[in-house]
């Protein structure tokens, strides 16, 4: 009995590593996912929106790989989760309104021409608690985020908020994995960093396979002109 019980459990798990590595080839290396070219992808004008976290985010330029920002907050705009980047400082600038924001669980509160750098590796989560939109600004000559990480925003804020006013996490984590770890965002209570990507490592083939992609033709960024 124990011998067949060995057996069963030996053969799943080949089953679930074989699986896994098959997928992993295949969608790493044999189907890779066609995405558009970054390297001219947004224009001064463009724009994408955040119902949920109540963003909305300006392009001011894109060069050399690097894409400047404005952020405008709505009114009592929640903001995303708590988050970490590993590879990214942030800098926040306020050019109107009172901008709060949480760094590693302290609120911290600023106001017009105050700005705040939240080094990379540190949780944090930027709101609006006031009844009047703040707009934050990178300087003119600050890189504000990678186009990359940009470039899955603009896909990902229409993604969530089509899934409603409870988007399912689980679809969610399924989009992240698509992306994988070009979108440098990680939830700061979601375990350590290192499962997250190992684990958005592993569930990109059955996102893949499930019809989740890194380019949805209905969120391209339209050009304003």
């Amino acid at each position: 009995m124990k011998q067949k019980i060995k057996r069963i459990f030996l053969l799943a798990l080949s089953l679930i590593f074989g699986y896994f590595g098959i997928g992993i080839i295949l969608n790493s290396y044999v189907f890779p996912e066609k995405k558009p070219d970054l390297s001219n992808y947004f224009q001064t004008g463009d724009k994408f929106y955040s119902k949920a976290e109540g963003f909305d985010q300006h392009i001011l330029w894109q060069k050399d790989g690097w894409v400047r920002l404005s952020l405008v907050i709505d009114p009592k705009g929640l903001g995303p989760p708590e988050h970490i980047h590993t590879n990214l400082d942030e800098t926040f600038t306020v050019k109107e309104g009172v901008f709060s924001i949480l760094v590693n669980g302290e609120k911290k509160v600023l106001h017009k021409g105050e700005s705040i750098t939240v080094k990379s590796g540190t949780r944090h989560r930027p709101f609006n608690e006031t009844d009047s939109p703040v707009i934050s600004e990178s300087t003119e000559d600050e890189r504000s985020i990678p186009v990359e990480f940009a470039y899955h925003l603009s896909q990902l804020y229409p993604f969530a908020d089509s899934l409603g006013e409870n988007p399912s996490s689980f679809a969610l984590i399924l989009q992240l994995s698509v992306y994988g770890n070009e979108m440098d965002a990680y939830l700061a209570d979601g375990g350590p960093i290192a499962v997250q990507k190992a684990m958005r490592f592993l569930l990109a083939p059955t996102a893949r396979l499930l019809g989740y992609k890194s380019y949805y033709e209905e969120f391209r960024i339209k050009h304003q002109r």
